[in-house]
């Protein structure tokens, strides 16, 4: 049963929110006026009229490192809510909402400059984006001088809120950050209890060596040295290259923690396997035990994989694995397969947040009567959190559009495929919903339970 997004963020995981009835329930067509000048600007209060200009939304992704796994899904989801956003519910302002052609990146370092000045000249006030840390660094400066609103569906290291990189209120991130993932991790690890792990408070960490990697080791040191806790071992390695299976299995096995995570993607299962092997006494019973927490890009159903039959039993049990996102609801599973049946062993990962992104960029034009990226950006974490819940575009743009005729403004508390999200102080996601997964002891991925992310304060 849907229960209140009120409800959602006092419990935090109580209880899920599914899409909503997609209708149109609620629309009043607005009247224009012959004539009206073009404008992009936001209208002052005694003007509240709709702009008679098209929202124009770039798209940025990458096929390479942890981003390879999710591009697919991403570039459905923005597409299918372009789809959903003309055909079913005739656009914005009364034209057709326009998504450029997606930009892929196949390899690290490529300079974003050109593609960005490329957006803003084929009239892009808004970028989607789903690329790693680093390269979004680079690209910010590009980004913020074309006046561009961010809205990141993928990053999660604190390295883009440092004083260094200057967003100018442009950039939003819709997936959870790592502090706030390293609260949750450390909490797991404090309240450890058990006689087969390591002293509570100890994690150990393998991570792909990168900025979100390194981003999250030091997030993770942050909360747990003041609390007695602490990082025993942690082990990087390069992208796609994890090295001798063996050697980083004595390192773990060297100190024992209360907590593993495990921050990269499907080599986790070997990995886990040959941990679990080293564990085992002559009974084959484990004399070490103790949580996993793996990353987005390692929730894999592993039985259907070909390194199935090479896993040792059991390896994956007290393993648990998140995404970020709500419940995938029967409508958000048909809609990517009905593109794709790879879609059913992919999994659906930040294929909601790509398709909130859009409708939120096209709500927040409404609710700012403005395409300009300032405008837009300013007006994201609004349409989250006004005084009218809503589960739809057409549902939500027709609260506004009705006060509008009364020459009034409402607000909306959007909640869309994601479930209840709240973006914090930086625009990051400061409430939310996150799906955790776990596996049987034949490797099989298990249902997902829902529960609610809270940034820390």
């Amino acid at each position: 049963m849907a229960i209140s997004r009120r409800t959602l963020m006092q419990g935090l995981g109580a209880g899920v929110l599914g899409a909503g009835a997609l209708s149109a329930c609620g629309e009043v067509p607005l009247r224009r006026g012959r004539g009206r000048p073009a404008t992009t600007t936001a209208p002052t209060a005694g003007a509240l009229t709709e702009p008679d200009t098209p929202l124009v939304i770039g798209q940025i992704g990458a096929a390479y490192g942890r981003m390879a796994r999710f591009e697919q899904a991403i570039a459905v989801s923005l597409e299918e809510a372009r789809i959903d956003v003309n055909a079913r519910w005739e656009g914005v302002f009364g034209h057709e909402v326009q998504l450029l052609e997606r930009h892929v990146m196949q390899a690290p370092g490529e300079d974003l400059t050109g593609v960005v000045r490329t957006l803003a000249e084929a009239g892009a006030t808004c970028v989607i984006t789903s690329i790693d840390e680093e390269s979004l660094i680079a690209a910010m400066p590009a980004l913020v001088e074309a006046q561009l609103a961010v809205i990141d569906v993928f990053t999660s290291a604190m390295s883009l809120r440092s004083a260094e990189v200057a967003t100018a209120n442009l950039l939003l991130r819709l997936a959870p950050n790592d502090r706030t993932l390293a609260a949750q991790l450390a909490e797991i690890a404090l309240a450890s209890t058990s006689d087969r792990a390591g002293p509570a408070g100890t994690v150990a960490y393998l991570s792909e060596d990168t900025a979100q990697g390194r981003g999250l080791h030091h997030e993770l040191e942050q909360v747990l040295h003041p609390r007695s806790g602490a990082v025993v071992s942690a082990q990087f390695y390069p992208v796609g290259d994890f090295g001798d299976v063996a050697a980083r299995v004595a390192a773990v096995l060297e100190h024992p923690p209360a907590l593993l995570v495990f921050n990269g993607g499907a080599e986790a299962a070997p990995f886990l396997s040959a941990l679990r092997l080293a564990t085992l006494d002559e009974g084959q019973r484990p004399t070490v035990e103790f949580p996993k927490r793996l990353a987005p890009a390692a929730v894999i159903d592993y039985a259907q994989e070909p390194v199935a039959p090479d896993l040792a039993p059991k390896c994956l049990v007290g393993a648990t694995g998140y995404e970020p996102g709500g419940e995938i609801t029967i409508d958000h599973e048909n809609m990517m397969l009905n593109r794709s049946a790879e879609f059913l062993q992919r999994g659906y990962a930040y294929s909601q947040h790509g398709y909130d992104a859009v409708t939120m960029a096209c709500l927040a034009a409404q609710h700012a009567l403005s395409v300009e990226g300032t405008a837009l950006a300013a007006a994201l974490p609004q349409i989250l959190t006004g005084a009218e819940e809503c589960t739809d575009f057409a549902t939500c743009r027709g609260i506004m559009r009705t006060a509008l005729q009364a020459e009034d403004r409402a607000t909306v508390a959007y909640t869309g495929r994601l479930g209840g999200l709240e973006l914090g102080a930086q625009s990051d996601a400061r409430l939310g919903q996150v799906r955790e997964y776990t596996w049987s002891e034949a490797q099989v991925l298990q249902p997902a339970t829902v529960t609610g992310f809270e940034a820390p304060a």
